[in-house]
């Protein structure tokens, strides 16, 4: 079997199974390899009996080298993700996202740095590079993962974004893990997933204004005082100028680009506010 080809120098993913089988062809080749430099010390012992020049084997000795170096990045890649694999069953409500971001910077600045010392040699095999991008993209997951976290986040909001990721979630469930979320990608989805999330927060305060506006208004009552045994309107003025509060504010909800989901109920409010305006200005002429 060819070295270079045998190897797992290339392999871009991966699982327990990849792990199981890199590290059995890395055995395998150790093995091969032992008996190739007993046989290359026969020959030099042969050499040295008839006083010619000993072979020194580079290609073997690199070899060898090589497959320590391969167990080495093995170890790492199987250290890495054996800790990934332990994080995903944690349950939503105990991610601890600063925790394992503290972890994650651990990783990269010494496990996984290409510059460190005891790289050296791997940097540029690819099973390392992909060791490398996975870390990276769990160090842009957990930040977005800590956002999702939001309070303002409803079910739409997580319905929306399984449309953004097309992937199924059940975050509704109580076995909802970092797994799922994992799944999700989200790395590819960075910009989305903070929009959705700043969005959310936007639609809580639409919300929460006009519960404040139609508390005010089913609290409000038009007072009358008698003038000559005739009921006429007390002052209007505070009203009057609730009005004109309440109108402002409904007109900058509606150009918000987060209004979608309360612009019928925004609508509605500017239509009553309107005939609310409408009588006061006929009583106000009477």
């Amino acid at each position: 079997m060819d070295f270079s080809n045998g190897c797992p120098y290339n392999i871009g993913t991966s699982s327990p199974e990849i792990i199981n089988k890199s590290y059995d062809s890395i055995s395998e080749f150790y093995i091969k390899t032992g008996e190739l430099k007993n046989e290359a010390s026969d020959l030099n012992n042969l050499e040295t009996l008839f006083d010619i020049q000993k072979s020194t084997y580079k290609q073997l000795n690199d070899c060898s080298s090589e497959l320590c170096l391969l167990k080495q990045m093995w170890d790492l890649i199987s250290l890495i993700d054996y800790q990934f694999e332990s994080w995903k069953t944690t349950l939503w409500d105990k991610i601890d996202t600063e925790n394992l971001m503290s972890l994650i910077k651990e990783m990269q600045t010494k496990q996984c740095n290409p510059q460190s010392p005891q790289n050296k040699e791997i940097k540029n095999w690819r099973a390392f590079g992909a060791l490398n991008e996975r870390v990276k993209n769990m160090n842009i997951i957990l930040p977005l993962i800590s956002q999702l976290h939001s309070k303002f986040m409803m079910e739409r909001h997580w319905k929306k974004l399984m449309r953004t990721t097309t992937k199924e979630i059940a975050f509704n469930s109580p076995k909802f893990c970092l797994d799922d979320l994992i799944q999700l990608e989200l790395h590819k989805f960075s910009e989305e997933v903070t929009e959705l999330v700043d969005g959310a927060q936007k639609e809580s305060k639409i919300e929460s204004k006009l519960n404040t506006i139609q508390g005010i208004w089913e609290e409000y009552v038009f007072e009358f005082k008698e003038y000559k045994e005739v009921p006429i309107l007390s002052a209007l003025d505070e009203i009057v100028e609730t009005v004109d509060l309440h109108s402002m504010e409904l007109m900058g909800m509606m150009s918000s680009k987060d209004v979608e989901e309360f612009k019928e109920r925004v609508m509605i409010w500017q239509k009553n506010l309107k005939t609310v305006d409408q009588v006061i200005t006929i009583w106000l002429k009477v």
